[in-house]
């Protein structure tokens, strides 16, 4: 009898399997472990189709080695290549309207993982980017990268919330990269936005706090299913002015969203 199934079929459903063991690794036993070259290359080529789809700082997996650059195998599951962080931004810039205050803006990232998309946020902006990020490991990877790389980007260990505490909003131009842990809010039903760690519906009311009264606006990165209309819920009062969807490389529930909010004032 002769076979009726799809070759390239085939071939996409085992690719997929690789890219969800390969993801379990580096979510779990090689987490905080520094990938080699050769891994990343893999990385590319499993999560976006060729081993260049990885690019961070403007920089493809190939070269990231030879650039002393250090990627965790937890950052590179979660960081936002370089196409898509350079669409954000060039979108948060599209929105901008007005002439920007005496003391310009922000971009303030509160998670800020590899550091990429508050890199893009800041080169297309021209603003100054200040970021938080909690994990020793990933701070030091990350500080080593920038610093690699020439970015002034003000990278600090600590929590989002003495972030936030330390800085003075300077106008409705601020914007706020907002990318939690997801841990067990990412299911099978979608991600639950109130699951994460923290919660987004905390995060923002701690941003609406530290701004008190004055609008801003928020970039955050979600997956392309959402569990219970927790995005609509999470920014229940904030106005949505854009989102950008990159082509998927992988099946529903497994690639990138990105959404732009801006934050009421008072």
């Amino acid at each position: 009898m002769t076979s009726t199934a799809d070759p390239s079929a085939s071939a996409v459903e085992s690719g997929h399997a690789a890219y969800f063991r390969f993801r379990d690794e580096l979510l779990g036993p090689s987490r905080n472990r520094v990938l080699s070259g050769a891994e990343l290359c893999e990385a590319g080529r499993l999560i976006y189709g060729r081993p260049e789809g990885l690019s961070l700082y403007g920089i493809p997996a190939p070269d990231m080695e030879a650039k002393g650059l250090r990627l965790l195998g937890r950052t590179t599951i979660e960081c936002s290549i370089d196409p898509y962080s350079a669409a954000v931004a060039v979108a948060v810039a599209d929105l901008r309207t007005g002439p920007l205050p005496t003391q310009g803006g922000m971009v303030v990232d509160l998670f800020c993982g590899s550091g990429n998309f508050g890199f893009h946020l800041g080169q297309r902006l021209g603003l100054p980017v200040l970021a938080s990020e909690l994990d020793p490991d990933v701070y030091q990877a990350t500080r080593h990268n920038l610093d690699r790389i020439g970015s002034a980007i003000d990278l600090r260990l600590t929590d989002y919330r003495v972030l936030l505490a330390s800085l003075t909003p300077r106008g409705p131009h601020d914007t706020y990269v907002v990318e939690p842990p997801w841990g067990p809010a990412f299911t099978a039903a979608g991600l639950d936005l109130e699951a994460t760690s923290p919660p987004v519906p905390a995060i923002l009311a701690d941003i609406r706090r530290h701004r008190a009264g004055l609008p801003c606006l928020v970039a955050i990165k979600t997956n392309d299913q959402i569990a219970h209309g927790s995005l609509t819920t999470s920014f229940h009062g904030a106005t949505h002015l854009r989102t950008i969807t990159p082509a998927p490389t992988l099946p529903y529930g497994a690639n990138m969203d990105f959404h732009l909010y801006r934050l009421p004032g008072n």
